[in-house]
């Protein structure tokens, strides 16, 4: 059972996925998200980067909706979605692969200069692009760098965003790495 902690967290990232501000997830918030990743990249819509974002976003909504569309009705609610994050948390066979495909995304978009790792800046970015104001990043970058290198690594992200999701103690740094929730 998810605590209360825990989905006051899962729903900061639920927000982040509802491009469109209606309340639920459909396909059309991963559409837009294409948009404005590709956009943020420059990337033309015919180039073999573009054509692999397009294709990770919507094999991760058609992940999202065979596995927690339990309504049937081509829209993920909250409770939905509580419900979907309440059964990969609970299989430890599946949340790394769940982890996996959004930290590759994130830095296949957000590390723009390809060195591995991410920066405050692209922190930044990264919170702009999923609905969250840029002004965090400076606040919340230095507390996730926790080796305070002035880098996020795939490795370190993939900690924190575990700890965003299993963690139920309140001064866990990670709660907070996509802005106030």
């Amino acid at each position: 059972m998810l605590s209360d902690l825990q989905k006051r967290k899962l729903t900061k990232l639920f927000s982040l996925y509802d491009s469109d501000y209606t309340g639920v997830l459909v396909k059309q918030d991963f559409e837009l998200m294409f948009k404005k990743l590709s956009n943020l990249r420059g990337w033309s819509k015919r180039s073999p980067r573009c054509i692999v974002l397009e294709d990770k976003l919507m094999r991760q909504w058609q992940g999202l909706e065979a596995k927690a569309d339990t309504h049937h009705n081509d829209e993920i609610s909250l409770s939905e979605w509580f419900a979907y994050y309440e059964d990969i948390l609970a299989d430890a066979s599946a949340s790394p692969e769940m982890i996996g495909d959004l930290i590759e995304l994130v830095f296949d978009v957000f590390d723009q200069d390809e060195d591995g790792r991410i920066n405050q800046a692209e922190w930044g970015q990264l919170l702009a692009v999923f609905n969250e104001s840029p002004v965090y990043a400076p606040l919340v970058f230095p507390q996730l760098d926790q080796d305070q290198d002035g880098f996020l690594t795939k490795n370190e992200m993939r900690g924190l965003f575990i700890n965003f999701c299993y963690s139920d103690d309140p001064d866990e740094v990670a709660n907070h790495m996509f802005g106030p929730y």
